[in-house]
């Protein structure tokens, strides 16, 4: 049984080959024609195929018939006809590859098809037909292409139809496109291009238009060629657009061909019906089409240029590899290959901010735990430096912190001072084979850049706690003594030492407050003031691990309250819950430790990713990066004392141009738009919405990737919705809408955003509530537009930054992955 029967043209496409030494134009001889094409690129992948045309008895038919028989296809109902010569057209393409034909067939051979040579059983029993509006131009090959649809429609048979709009073959344009509809009318699968879709539906939407034909003639699937940008596609509920391939353009002219012969392809494969297709695998049909049809471009002629899945798969490999740079961020620290995630060790030392965090060098995925490193003078900017611990005897290293022990109470650094690293040892215990987290030390004579592991590791151990990690620690001066606050799965311990070597428990706090959704990790503990009250009052942070039940995933609380140097003492009611960051993309943030009182600045990063997600995300051979830098503070409100947060000062250096608008009417008809063509952008706005309803903020690209940020001044709500923000299908609660209540002060809202290539930060009110968010856009987000569902919202300001890469162009990120250990 045949997979795909095809019924229409084969014929010669003569394509340009340069010039002769006289200046004249010459062609080669390549054999096409969209039907034949289809099938050829179907028996290059490995499917059954044949095809129902006409040639003449000439040397033209005789290549065409040889050339379909080589390309695997069945040439049995191709027959000759001495009474026309066999199709030709001659092909023209512009500076892009892009071509226009001028076709020799007054008649040709291919519409003398008749319906008595149309194989009726052979039809009835093949999985899909596929033809085109050219074999209808005249007849008798009009009514033979029809006998044939008729037939696959009566039996059941998958039917897919390609317009191919050749206006110099029909008589006039509206018989074309009588004859167009008469196609639709039969098809499951329309594949057709954007000028195809706007002759047909007057429209130049793309969205629009194929829904208006989907539903008019009740075509199971639509599909809208894009060039370069990959496609559009519906079908029943489900559309989206599809990124295409970059390469290097040659001739175009079987590029549609091979999309839809490698979009059947992949269909029959699945061998589901198309109501029962996901939106996943169209994407990842899709996909693979559109790497098919990107590859025809590369080569020369159309019938004998087709792909092999091998070449399709290799294709979508590379462009995956790509990837890892495509979404490489530019102002958010990332790490120069592999795995990141918690930052760990945060410290401020002789003119340097020292990041380390927790590394997988020889993997894209978490594994053995080793603390990379870098460091940076201005929190922007960051220079990769060695590993700087390596699992060992104890175990794995887990997160923990830095201190300078500035008076030498561990008695490491003789007579002088150095970084204390305390982190968290993670092995399996080998009495009871469960897991094991004991707490370690290693310590820095030469300002980070080696380290020596402590001989009498471990510090600290609790035999009866599996989870037992994540020490953060600081010299409290009331006590005089240094403060350990860790955590033991559903709460956290405190414990006091006077040289960082020996540690007694002096309390513990959280069994029954706050979220206990997840494991608890990663504590910290601080204090600051409250406004300009004269107050202070201390912040314990605590992450919390990802729960299958909980959609949110991994994410950050915070308590306010006192603390004595033994235990802390929440503020608020324990069922009391406040979280850091109300976006999906914020864990495990801890703050600096010795940035000196003159600076007066408690700066925090997070990792963001999250653990529902983070070892799927689809940035390649790199994966993890880390929130912008925070200035948290504290500020009173009717609730209470609640943290904000803002990106660091320093941030700001990275402003090249800057635009500003004010007291712009922003209406349902009358959006605001900004083309930008940069994506990496700060966005500042003040927002009256006392006028107006739902305010939405689009962040667009050129294939109609998007994030909206929303805010809804009846509910009260901001939100974030990347439901449609680019790639989401690597988990299925990637792609959603999420956010958090705040009221807009005096019916105006200040939102501040930060737009990288792989994330979005915002923060509203000063850092009153903020949301920070992955997304992977399908092509660079270069539009900012603006808009309200009813009503009015006035812009009272409005500034729009393009921002500076913190890589310099042609600089290579490099790590060195080697032991740098004494």
């Amino acid at each position: 049984m045949l997979d795909v029967i095809a019924i229409g043209e084969v014929l010669i496409d003569f394509t340009p080959a340069g010039r002769s030494a006289g200046g004249n134009e010459q062609f080669e001889c390549n054999p096409g024609g969209a039907p034949a094409n289809v099938v050829a690129a179907l028996s290059r992948l490995g499917s059954r195929t044949a095809l129902i045309s006409k040639v003449g008895e000439d040397q033209f038919g005789s290549l065409l018939h040889r050339t379909l028989q080589s390309s695997g296809v069945d040439v049995s109902e191709v027959s000759f006809t001495n009474e026309v010569s066999t199709t030709l057209a001659f092909v023209h393409l512009d500076d892009k590859g892009d071509r226009s034909f001028s076709f020799i067939r007054k008649p040709g051979a291919d519409t003398f098809l008749d319906p008595t040579d149309v194989p009726l059983d052979r039809i009835e029993s093949c999985k899909a037909l596929h033809y085109g509006s050219l074999s209808m131009t005249h007849e008798p090959a009009r009514s033979a292409t029809r006998t044939a649809v008729l037939k696959a429609k009566e039996s059941g048979v998958l039917l897919s139809f390609d317009p191919n709009i050749r206006f110099s073959l029909w008589e006039s344009t509206e018989e074309a496109r009588q004859n167009i509809y008469w196609g639709m009318n039969y098809a499951d699968i329309l594949k057709i291009s954007e000028e195809e879709l706007s002759f047909i539906t007057g429209t130049n939407d793309v969205e629009k238009g194929s829904m208006e034909l989907a539903q008019q003639f009740d075509i199971k699937l639509v599909v809208v060629t894009l060039a370069e940008k990959g496609c559009y596609y519906r079908m029943g509920g489900l559309d989206g657009y599809v990124q295409g391939f970059e390469v290097n353009v040659i001739d175009t002219t079987g590029a549609g061909d091979a999309f839809l012969g490698c979009l059947l392809y992949k269909i029959l494969e699945n061998e589901s019906s198309l109501h029962d297709l996901t939106d996943q695998q169209m994407i990842s049909m899709l996909t693979f089409a559109n790497a098919g049809g990107a590859l025809v471009t590369t080569r020369k002629g159309a019938l004998g240029s087709m792909p092999t899945t091998e070449e399709i798969n290799q294709k979508i490999e590379s462009d995956h590899q790509n990837n890892a740079e495509r979404f490489r961020p530019g102002f958010h620290f990332s790490p120069p290959s592999n795995w990141a995630n918690d930052p760990n060790g945060l410290v401020y030392y002789e003119g340097r901010y020292h990041l380390f965090y927790q590394n997988h060098p020889y993997s894209n995925k978490w594994g053995p735990m080793h603390w990379g490193h870098a460091v940076s003078k201005d929190l922007v900017h960051w220079e990769h430096a060695p590993i700087a611990l390596f699992p060992d005897e104890h175990g794995a290293i887990f997160s923990g912190c830095c201190v300078v022990d500035w008076k030498n109470s561990s008695g490491l650094f003789e007579d002088s001072h150095g970084l204390v690293a305390i982190f968290t040892h993670a092995d399996i215990n080998p009495v009871t084979s469960q897991p094991r987290q004991r707490q370690s030390l290693a310590y820095s004579r030469d300002n980070g850049q080696t380290w020596h592991k402590y001989k009498g590791n471990p510090v600290l151990a609790e035999d009866d706690l599996i989870d037992f990690r994540d020490p953060k620690v600081f010299w409290h001066p009331q006590s005089e003594r240094w403060v350990m606050v860790i955590v033991a799965g559903d709460h956290a311990r405190f414990y006091g030492s006077t040289n960082l070597l020996e540690w007694s428990l002096t309390g513990e706090f959280g069994s029954s407050d706050g979220s206990h959704d997840g494991v608890w990790e990663c504590p910290d503990l601080f204090s600051l003031p409250v406004d300009e009250t004269g107050l202070s009052k201390w912040v314990l942070i605590i992450s919390i691990g990802d729960h299958p039940d909980c959609p949110e995933g991994s994410r950050t609380q915070y308590f306010i309250g006192e603390f004595d140097g033994n235990t802390f003492v929440n503020d608020n009611p324990a069922e009391n819950i406040l979280w850091l960051d109300h976006g999906r993309d914020n864990y495990a943030g801890v703050t600096w430790s010795d940035i000196p009182e003159q600076d007066g600045r408690r700066v925090m990063i997070g990792w963001m990713s999250n653990w529902k997600y983070a070892n799927e995300t689809p940035t390649g051979s790199w994966r993890g990066a880390m929130t912008l830098p925070r200035t948290l503070s504290l500020t009173s409100m009717d609730e209470g004392v609640v943290l904000t947060q803002m990106p660091v000062r320093e941030v700001a250096q990275l402003r090249k141009d800057s635009m500003s608008w004010q007291a712009v009417t922003v209406a349902r008809d009358v959006p605001f738009l900004q083309q930008t063509n940069m994506d990496l952008l700060e966005i500042e706005a003040e927002i009256d919405v006392r006028s107006g309803s739902e305010v939405q903020v689009h962040l667009k690209s050129s294939t109609q990737s998007e994030i909206i940020i929303g805010y809804d001044p009846t509910e009260q709500w901001l939100f974030i919705d990347r439901s449609k923000s680019g790639v989401t299908d690597f988990h299925s609660q990637f792609g959603c809408k999420h956010g958090a209540g705040i009221a807009a002060a005096n019916g105006r809202l200040k939102l501040h955003i930060w737009l990288d290539r792989n994330s979005v930060e915002v923060y509203a009110d000063q850092g009153l509530v903020v949301l920070t968010d992955q997304i992977f856009p399908d092509a660079p987000i270069e539009k900012v537009e603006i808009s309200t569902n009813s009503g009015q919202i006035i812009l009272n300001s409005l500034q729009i930054h393009t921002l500076g890469s913190i890589h310099n162009s042609g600089d290579t990120i490099a790590q060195t992955v080697g032991r740098n250990e004494a």
